[in-house]
């Protein structure tokens, strides 16, 4: 049986049924009155028998007694699973309970019950068993609180049709200052960072995800669906692997290791996730979704597990005898070393046997969430496209100058994505191809939408396809190099042309991705969202792109 209740943002956010007392044998240290669930709720990490629900309780004790329920409808009159639970300060007063003994494939609603007070309710569905005909994401990335307001979580919040989960595929927090990246924006629309600093410690982070968690749109969205998630880099510091951070000077802020670890601690703290189990290292998140026989959702960590570091074109570059770079001897020498490393050899190793084994238990779709674009993608020669006027206006920007200047190597645009890592890209093609994966791949990071068809470099042939999801507010970039509007869709024509792989991009508004997924075919539904410099959760499908299990790939409008 499958509940279709729709509910509003306020709905969602809302529906309680009174203060009643916390029944069962354990009694709260210090009572709590309604205001102490200031973050709301969530679900999340779902199996085909349960899920992980979370909340925050604040006492004035060390821990909280907490009651929860999972019942198979709204008003909790067919109570399933039922139990007692601990908000302890020693885990920044959060509380997680993973729920089992569900059916599969159905939707549940829980809540949460202190002695005198009573959490919003939520919902989420257990993956479904057996032949499963249909699945449907939602997919989200990049969120920084400063640069706006999280309309793209509200309109998934008000989605008429729902969805099995939400995936969301790093960049949860950022962890600058009020005086880095989006600080002049913030303080604009007052959402300046708490705490004001950049953040570097256990407290740090966990003042910060508190912040990020208050937001009454994100807590609507963790509300309406369970989360799956994986991190990218502002989890922990712009651009890290497994060694460090270009943001991190252990010179003057310490062990790269203490600051990880702390980023890591507060990120399980606050998401609604199984805790790694004992003995693994907390950072290797990599584990995988089974919806039935339709679909293996292979979540991969691209960061802190066996990334080395990025390339750096202007750290690394090879000049010939005339002093100019040599973009072919840079490539060949620097980007294409075989010990450049994305995942590491053991998830390397781990990531086969999981598309191997989806592929040997007869899964329709193998898919990937992934961090970080995957698709060849290189820098069309700005310098040569743009109109005199934009280009002229744009060279007397010291910044704009170097970026554009730069195209003209016609190196890849992003090195610290796959395209920075050549032979491990390569090393994940051959794993796709040996399992006989039906590959599709989901990355966030570049706040831009594209759709790709993947091709092996070496001999043409296809490989599988991508989609990639714009910002929920983080800024593309392009509005730095022109305030002409003109520059995106000189962008977008751009880079469609001069890249195989890419068969669609958007460079321009926020929002997210719907994923539906078929046995012959997935469809990827487009969306974006209005002003985030305002409060307003419309969303607009603005493309669409359907494709199958031979390859073929249909770019439509919305």
């Amino acid at each position: 049986m499958t509940h279709n209740l729709r509910l509003s943002r306020r709905g969602a956010l809302a529906l309680v049924t009174g203060g009643a007392a916390l029944a069962g044998p354990v009694a709260a240290r210090e009572s709590v009155d309604p205001a102490a669930f200031t973050h709301g709720l969530a679900a999340g990490d779902p199996t085909q028998d349960g899920f992980v629900i979370w909340t925050r309780a604040v006492g004035e004790g060390s821990a909280v007694a907490l009651r929860w329920e999972v019942a198979e409808d709204a008003g909790f009159t067919r109570v399933v699973q039922s139990g007692t639970t601990l908000a302890k300060t020693a885990r920044d007063h959060t509380a997680k309970v993973d729920v089992t003994g569900l059916h599969s494939g159905r939707e549940y609603f829980y809540r949460f019950h202190s002695a005198d007070a009573v959490s919003p309710a939520g919902r989420a569905r257990t993956l479904p068993s057996g032949d499963v005909e249909r699945a449907r994401l939602a997919v989200v990335s990049c969120s920084h609180y400063g640069f706006g307001y999280f309309n793209a979580y509200r309109a998934i919040a008000e989605l008429e049709e729902p969805v099995d989960a939400v995936v969301h595929l790093g960049d949860y927090i950022y962890e600058y200052g009020v005086d880095g990246y989006g600080g002049p924006e913030s303080r604009a629309l007052g959402r300046e960072h708490d705490p004001a600093h950049e953040i570097l410690t256990l407290d740090d982070y966990r003042r910060r995800f508190a912040q990020y968690r208050a937001d009454p749109d994100l807590q609507a969205a963790h509300a309406r669906a369970a989360f799956i998630t994986v991190w990218d880099d502002h989890e922990t510091a712009n651009n890290s692997w497994m060694g460090g951070s270009s943001a991190h000077n252990e010179d003057t802020e310490g062990p790269w290791d203490r600051r990880r670890d702390a980023a890591i601690q507060a990120y399980f703290e606050w998401l609604p996730m199984r805790d790694p189990a004992p003995g693994r290292p907390a950072h290797v998140l990599n584990r995988v979704y089974d919806f039935g026989d339709l679909l293996s959702l292979i979540a991969v960590e691209t960061r802190l597990t066996g990334r080395t570091q990025a390339p750096s074109a202007s750290r690394e570059m090879i000049f010939d005898a005339e002093g100019r770079p040599d973009a072919a001897r840079f490539e060949a020498a620097v980007l294409n070393r075989p010990e450049r490393s994305m995942m590491g050899a053991t998830q390397e190793a781990w990531l086969e046997d999981a598309l191997t084994a989806s592929v040997q238990r007869g899964t329709a779709w193998q898919m990937l969430a992934n961090q970080v674009i995957v698709a060849r993608m290189r820098a069309p020669d700005f310098m040569s496209i743009l109109p005199d006027e934009m280009l002229e206006e744009a060279l007397s920007r010291p910044g704009s100058r170097r970026w554009l200047e730069s195209t003209r190597l016609g190196l890849p645009i992003n090195l610290d994505a796959w395209d920075g890592y050549p032979a491990a890209r390569l090393r994940l093609y051959d794993a796709a191809r040996r399992s006989g994966a039906n590959l599709a791949v989901l990355s966030g990071d570049t706040h831009m939408f594209w759709g790709n068809r993947l091709h092996d470099p070496r001999d043409d042939s296809f490989i599988g396809v991508e989609f990639g999801v714009g910002s929920v507010t983080s800024p593309g970039g392009y509005e730095t190099i022109s305030p002409d509007p003109r520059i995106y869709e000189i962008a977008e024509t751009a880079l469609v042309a001069r890249n195989p792989d890419v068969r669609f991009a958007h460079v321009r508004d926020h929002g997210f991705l719907i994923v539906e997924i078929t046995r012959t075919a997935l469809r990827c539904d487009y969306h974006q969202v209005a002003d985030i410099k305002t409060r307003d959760g419309r969303a607009t499908r603005f493309a669409c792109i359907t494709t199958d299990r031979a390859g073929g790939f249909n770019v439509g409008e919305g």
